[in-house]
């Protein structure tokens, strides 16, 4: 639902301003609640490193990607390969705890995996309701956003094991945006069109905008990344996009698209049967509310 704001504002001003604001609240409280942790979090160098490439080169390829792509399919394609990407790693080192995964649930990723091809060809082809107008730089758009999703479920990953190392999740909030703000910063400064920067006020309202929408629905998934195995992670974040369909019917930009809404509603029908066999095999962790708190 942001992809009009990209169009007057640069993605890398948007990323400053959103998670800059998440960085404040987020540190200042977990310091006030649990101060501690950043004692926890200097003995951890390494995890606190592959947490921020991880967020910052997720973020900023999602943003990218509403540059140039309709909202509805930034959305389906950077939720959506997310159960995939945390499928694929469960067995590794990068994944968290191998989730029990039956023979009907395997088809249906592979249904996941047909319809999210099946999006981008309906982006490639100029069937979706953002017009192609250049075929590399959407090109280009849809594999940031796909790597962005896929970049993100190994973020989840890495603040699980933080918040399973003792770590609250507002402090994992706290700090993993620290590269986003380098990179986001470093960038508008530079290369920015600095006369595009929005006023004070719409600074601050974008800000607040950003904060409730992205900032907070993050934390409360971070939340619940403290308490169930990644996969089921990405597979509850993957219920969105229907709703950022019907949202992005009010962006004067856009055309309605069938193909895009059969495409979600797909999406959304496998999703959503993908959640209920993950409810139904996968045991309740114990719940460590000092860590996950």
């Amino acid at each position: 639902m942001f992809g009009n704001v990209f169009q007057s504002v640069s993605f890398l001003l948007v990323a400053l301003l959103s998670f800059g604001t998440a960085t404040m609240v987020f540190a200042v409280a977990a310091h006030l609640r649990r101060p501690v942790d950043l004692s926890r979090l200097i003995t951890m160098p390494d995890r606190l490193g592959a947490l921020n490439m991880t967020t910052a080169g997720a973020w900023l390829s999602f943003f990218f990607g509403l540059t140039y792509l309709e909202p509805a399919v930034v959305a389906t394609l950077f939720n959506g390969i997310g159960p995939l990407t945390a499928l694929a790693f469960s067995n590794t080192k990068l994944g968290g705890p191998n989730p029990r995964v039956i023979g009907f649930e395997r088809l249906l990723y592979a249904a996941l995996a047909l319809t999210l091809g099946t999006l981008v060809i309906v982006v490639l082809t100029d069937r979706s309701g953002l017009a192609l107008t250049d075929l590399a730089v959407q090109s280009a758009a849809v594999a940031c956003v796909m790597a962005g999703g896929a970049t993100i479920s190994l973020s989840h990953t890495i603040a699980r094991k933080m918040t399973d190392a003792g770590l609250g999740s507002d402090t994992v909030m706290g700090w993993r945006f620290l590269m986003i703000l380098i990179v986001a910063g470093n960038g508008e400064w530079w290369v920015g069109d600095h006369a595009s920067w929005p006023n004070l006020n719409d600074a601050v309202v974008l800000s607040l905008t950003t904060f409730t929408l992205i900032i907070i629905p993050s934390f409360l998934l971070q939340l619940g990344v403290a308490r169930v195995t990644p996969l089921t992670v990405n597979v509850m974040r993957s219920l969105g996009p229907v709703f950022v369909f019907a949202v992005q019917q009010a962006d004067g930009r856009l055309q309605f698209s069938g193909a895009t809404l059969v495409c979600v509603l797909a999406y959304c029908r496998i999703v959503m049967t993908t959640a209920m066999l993950r409810a139904k095999n996968e045991p309740a962790p114990p719940m460590d509310r000092k860590s996950a708190g």
